[in-house]
């Protein structure tokens, strides 16, 4: 763990110095913690081919090659899961979202949203199986298509559970592979094209922030000496306790009511899942455990972000929440969870079916670009569409916490409001797609209905919602 700190810490230096030296960095707008997160996974892949038996060396030399190759990302990969949670915490605690009618409509629109991508995933899979690959490789499963919503949508988690079911349902050994080769090209894109695409909002206007005011702070990595903002107020004395230990306090509290929450939820869920057995058959079982048991941790950190503040409101105590300092606690999580997540990415998956898999990526690349600039412009809040479609973009390429770095470039403290409609919208979406229950059903369903009317279906469910969505967007 100790060691894992110390790595991530030295590539974020490294970032910063790497930033300040590369103008083209400047201009793309790239942040330390990309910079950093790339140097290190330069540094993995190099390490794992040192790693291997042919190469030899002194006993130091190899346990450090070692760690660098396996021990290291090993640990960073798991962070990017509770550095969300943490993040979210402090959202609401920070400053609750006011949930009158424009918010729920804003939360509704982003719920929809996000079965458009998902569902225009499935659907194009489908379909592509259906009227392409299959008549090439008779030998393919129906379930193949899955593969753009188990990996992109889902990520390496939901490509790791889908496997088991690819194989228990249809005998299709080689899912897991495909699932986690599909993941690792969506991360990798993620990353790259989200970039692009932050960039080029910008410099249209379609965000909040300016060219402009990117290109005054983007320039320099220093701020001016006698412009240096204060990151924070001390609500207590320092004599008792540090001011910023204090209000990470309260931060450790959100989360720990939203594990709380969590572990709550799950458990009632689970027995009431469990109390089917006998009533139903084991595998819908299974298939409703593997749901509840999926259901996102920072969907109830940030509950619980804003059961604490509602607390402390309510006793009167609200004042000691400092949310200068909670943004940069949970700016800081974010740095951390940047590098991480882009560090320990996973580029030696094994490449099978390499037309196939191409026929996907093109589909599920272009899209994500449609849902990102059109389908999400219209749909979407007016105020804060393209924030929300970065946040949508990394988490139907890659993750949640990509989708999350890509905001930052453009909302550096999250002020745009569209991280929270993000979390508040994912229970209409998350126990259900993107590695929910009906995810889960798809390889049992394909087995009973034809590829084609599945397909069918699934192609006339996103042209309706998309149609629901543009009708909804004009009226709001």
């Amino acid at each position: 763990m100790q060691s894992a700190v110390l790595a991530a810490c030295g590539l974020l230096l490294i970032g910063t110095v790497v930033r300040a030296r590369i103008v083209w960095l400047q201009r793309a707008l790239i942040p330390a913690s990309v910079a950093g997160g790339l140097v290190g996974l330069v540094v993995v892949q190099l390490a794992r081919v040192l790693d291997a038996p042919a190469w030899s060396g002194t006993e130091t030399f190899s346990q450090v090659v070692h760690w660098m190759a396996v021990d290291c990302p090993a640990e960073l990969s798991g962070w990017p899961g509770w550095l969300i949670a943490v993040v979210f915490a402090g959202l609401l605690l920070d400053r609750p979202a006011r949930m009158d009618r424009g918010g729920w409509r804003r939360v509704m629109a982003e719920g929809l949203m996000v079965w458009v991508i998902i569902a225009g995933q499935v659907a194009l899979g489908l379909l592509a199986t259906w009227l392409i690959i299959q008549p090439l490789f008779p030998e393919i499963p129906a379930g193949f298509g899955l593969l753009i919503e188990t990996g992109w949508a889902g990520g390496h988690g939901t490509a790791a559970a889908m496997g088991g079911v690819f194989r228990d349902t249809v005998g299709w050994e080689q899912g897991a592979d495909l699932g986690v080769f599909m993941a690792t090209v969506g991360l990798g894109w993620s990353v790259v094209s989200g970039i692009a695409w932050t960039n080029l909002a910008v410099r249209r206007g379609w965000t909040r922030i300016s060219i402009e005011k990117l290109a005054l702070a983007g320039g320099s990595t220093l701020e001016p000496v006698d412009q240096r903002p204060a990151i924070g107020r001390g609500v207590i004395r320092s004599d008792v306790l540090d001011p910023l230990v204090f209000q990470a306090l309260i931060l450790a509290m959100a989360f720990l009511v939203g594990v709380g929450a969590s572990w709550a939820v799950k458990s009632v869920g689970l027995q009431l899942v469990g109390g089917l057995e006998g009533r139903v058959a084991p595998e819908t079982v299974a298939k409703l455990q593997r749901s509840v048991g999926n259901l996102p941790l920072f969907l109830f950190t940030l509950l619980g972000g804003l059961a604490v503040r509602r607390g402390l409101d309510l006793s009167r105590w609200g004042h000691l929440v400092d949310g200068d300092s909670i943004r940069r606690l949970t700016a800081g999580a974010m740095e951390f969870l940047v590098v991480a997540a882009i560090a320990s990415l996973r580029l030696d998956a094994v490449l099978a079916l390499a037309g196939p898999l191409a026929v996907l990526i093109v589909l599920a690349v272009g899209w994500t670009a449609v849902c990102l600039l059109w389908i999400g412009r219209r749909v979407l809040p007016g105020d804060r569409w393209m924030e929300l479609g970065l946040i949508n973009y990394g988490m139907s390429t890659g993750t949640t916490a990509t989708g999350l770095l890509l905001l930052r470039m453009v909302d550096k403290d999250l002020e745009s409001g569209a991280a929270e409609d993000y979390a508040l919208a994912a229970p209409l979406s998350a126990p259900f797609i993107g590695g929910g229950l009906l995810t889960l059903m798809m390889p049992l369903l394909l087995e009973f209905v034809s590829l084609g009317v599945v397909a069918a279906v699934a192609l006339a469910t996103v042209v309706g919602l998309v149609v629901l969505g543009v009708l909804l967007g004009r009226r709001s």
